[in-house]
């Protein structure tokens, strides 16, 4: 599933393909009963929602994986009281242009 389906629920169209005379896409549209039409909605709307679930599951997978990989080499400090520490005030740092 590419980026642009999750953000837009549907997949990316070149504009050549978008060329399609007006005259067929009315009888296309023509042709379709509401109900069926009705029923193609219900059926997109679940797999939507079920692409949508299957990103939220990758999304959190590679969260999890990201956060073993830092876990692994991160190194675990314990400062006791009377160790000497810098404290770096964020707000003195030049903005950056996000920040």
């Amino acid at each position: 599933m590419s980026p642009f389906q999750v953000l837009y629920g549907t997949d990316a169209e070149l504009p050549i393909s978008t060329e399609l005379p007006a005259l067929c896409l009315a009888r296309a549209i023509e042709d379709e009963t509401f109900q069926n039409s009705l029923e193609k909605r219900i059926m997109y709307l679940a797999a939507l929602e079920e692409k949508r679930v299957r990103v939220i599951d990758r999304i959190t997978e590679h969260q999890n994986q990201v956060k073993r990989l830092f876990d692994k080499k991160a190194k675990q400090r314990d400062f006791q009281v009377g160790d000497l520490v810098l404290l770096w005030d964020k707000q003195r740092e030049p903005k950056g242009m996000h920040g």
